[in-house]
C-alpha cells in the first residue's frame, strides 16, 4: 500500500472526497486518531504508574515521544491547496520536536493562504503582508477573525524569525491552535457540509 495508508484507509494525503455527485479535492490527516487508538492501547495493557515504562520498552523513546505528540493534533479534513503541504509540514515538524520550525512553518502556512486568496485582487510577490491583509479586508475575501488569526501569527513567526522567540514549545502549540481555528474558519470541509451514507452534501 502506499505510504500513509492502513489498509485500504488512507491516512493521510490528497485525496478526492465524493460530494453530491462530484469529486471535491481534499487533504486529509487522520494520523491523530490512530496515534490515540495505539496509546490507549498501550494504557491498556498496564497500570498508569507503568504505562510510560512499558510504552518506552515497545516503541523506544523517540518513537513514544513522537506518538505523543502527534495525538495532541487534531485530525484533518479540509480543502486542498498548495497550502496544504506547508501545513503537513509544520505539523510534522512538531511531532518530529522541532518547535521553533514548527512555528515558522505555521507563519508560511498562513502567509502563503492569504497570498493565494488576495492574487485575485491584484496581490503580488511585492507587496507586504499587511497590504496582502488591507486587499482581503476591502474585499470581505476572509472573515475578520481569520484576520485577527493572520495577523497574530505573522506577528509571533516574525518574533521567531528574528531569533526572540522565547517558549518554542507552547509557542508551538498555540500556533497549530491558531492554525486550526484559521483551517476551521475557511477551508475545513466540514463548515459547509454533512455527511450522509458516505458522501459530503452541502448543508
Amino acid at each position: 500500500m502506499p505510504e500513509g495508508h492502513y489498509g485500504w484507509i488512507q491516512e493521510c494525503g490528497e485525496a478526492l472526497v465524493n460530494v453530491s455527485g462530484q469529486t471535491q479535492p481534499a487533504y486529509a490527516d487522520f494520523r491523530p486518531n490512530a496515534a490515540k487508538r495505539q496509546l490507549r492501547e498501550e494504557f491498556s495493557k498496564g497500570s498508569q504508574e507503568q504505562v510510560t515504562e512499558l510504552s518506552l520498552s515497545t516503541l523506544g523513546e523517540p518513537a513514544h515521544e513522537r506518538l505523543e505528540r502527534l495525538s495532541q493534533l487534531p485530525p484533518l479534513l479540509m480543502e486542498d491547496g498548495p497550502y496544504c503541504r506547508l501545513i503537513r509540514e509544520a505539523r510534522d515538524v512538531f511531532v518530529d520536536g522541532h518547535f521553533y520550525a514548527c512555528v515558522a512553518m505555521c507563519g508560511i502556512s498562513f502567509e502563503r493562504f492569504q497570498r493565494d486568496k488576495a492574487a485575485p485582487y491584484g496581490a503580488t510577490r511585492k507587496h507586504k503582508l499587511w497590504q496582502v491583509r488591507n486587499m482581503l479586508q476591502k474585499n470581505k475575501a476572509l472573515l475578520p477573525d481569520t484576520l485577527s488569526l493572520c495577523e497574530k501569527m505573522a506577528d509571533l513567526r516574525n518574533d521567531y524569525a528574528h531569533g526572540q522567540g522565547l517558549n518554542p514549545k507552547e509557542d508551538a502549540l498555540k500556533s497549530l491552535a491558531w492554525m486550526q481555528s484559521f483551517i476551521e474558519n475557511e477551508t475545513n470541509l466540514m463548515k459547509d457540509y454533512v455527511i450522509a451514507d458516505g458522501t459530503l452534501y452541502r448543508k
